[in-house]
């Protein structure tokens, strides 16, 4: 018992590093976009430097996780494209019409997809209090991302509106996606391949996508225009990508997908603290009480005995 509950909990710190920092992606793309950055530009070099390091990691240490099924080969495609490409897409246009902290929150309607999901496809238990860290976490997104204050208070802490028909859709959209990048990561992992496996080849996939949507709409020149700004974007898809989405998919294979999925709510959190300290989005009373919601969630979570829930 000891083993196994050492083991969730290096799993469980594995998840929420992971969600830390993909916290400090919305702030990477308002300074990159305010630096000139076309959004799929933006995204082709975070895939691009999630990929490749990857890559050479898998090169250096085992040449063997190159190999793919030719069955399989669909997963890679599907997770590079409907989950990975589709939530980036979605995500990234998200944080541009509305607040870093709004986007994040609508993204956080992933884990309740995954929990439904993993328990049609991976017979995952669906108990009380698992359901009950899920809507408590969800409802601490939506609150920590200024909805509640807007809903019963008005509007945001600096009187602007949060929510936008675009907003909301895009923001639904990164939700769909993101849930699917679990589902289909498991179902990766259960057919014996590794982590970097993976990434590899998802990233891999998504990172041809948004070549190809770069070179369409005339952004992918920008890669060579300006070097400070491509190395910071490098330096997203190291932190953002590589580093965390290994971390995130290693810590999965230590739980449940749904769990895990819980697990990363942290992150509106991150991206709502980055977002007032950065960019001078205020925290309101409600996104503050949202914070405690989201933090108290994770925590009950990670410190349940495994047989509860």
């Amino acid at each position: 018992m000891k083993d196994t509950s050492n083991r969730f909990a290096v799993s469980a710190a594995m998840i929420i590093a992971s969600a830390v920092l993909w916290g400090l992606y919305g702030s990477f793309v308002t300074l990159l976009t305010a630096m000139g950055l076309s959004k799929n530009a933006l995204v082709f070099l975070r895939m691009f430097a999630t990929s490749v390091p990857v890559g050479f990691l898998i090169l250096a240490t085992d040449r063997s996780a190159f190999r793919v099924r030719p069955a399989d080969i669909p997963l890679f495609v599907g997770n590079g494209l409907f989950s990975l490409l589709f939530f980036t897409f979605c995500y990234t246009a998200a944080i541009r019409v509305t607040k870093i902290a709004t986007a994040a929150a609508l993204l956080y309607t992933a884990p309740a997809i995954v929990m439904v999901l993993s328990a049609l496809l991976f017979k995952e238990r669906m108990t009380a209090r698992k359901v009950f860290c899920c809507l408590l976490a969800v409802a601490g997104c939506a609150f920590a991302s200024g909805i509640g204050g807007e809903l019963f208070g008005g509007n945001s802490a600096d009187g602007s509106a949060l929510i936008t028909p675009a907003g909301l859709l895009l923001g639904l959209g990164a939700g769909l996606g993101y849930a699917l990048y679990s589902i289909f990561s498991r179902i990766i992992l259960n057919r014996g391949y590794s982590v970097y496996t993976n990434v590899f080849y998802s990233f891999g996939v998504a990172m041809l996508g948004f070549w190809a949507l770069s070179v369409a709409d005339g952004s992918f020149s920008q890669v060579f225009e300006n070097p400070l700004r491509t190395a910071l974007a490098l330096l997203c898809g190291i932190l953002t990508g590589s580093l965390a989405y290994v971390l995130y998919t290693t810590g999965m294979k230590g739980m449940e997908t749904s769990r895990a999925a819980q697990l990363t709510t942290i992150e509106p959190v991150t991206a709502a603290i980055l977002g007032s300290l950065l960019f001078r989005q205020p925290l309101s009373v409600w996104e503050i009480a949202g914070i405690v919601m989201v933090v108290g969630s994770v925590v009950l979570l990670k410190y349940t005995n495994s047989k509860f829930c």
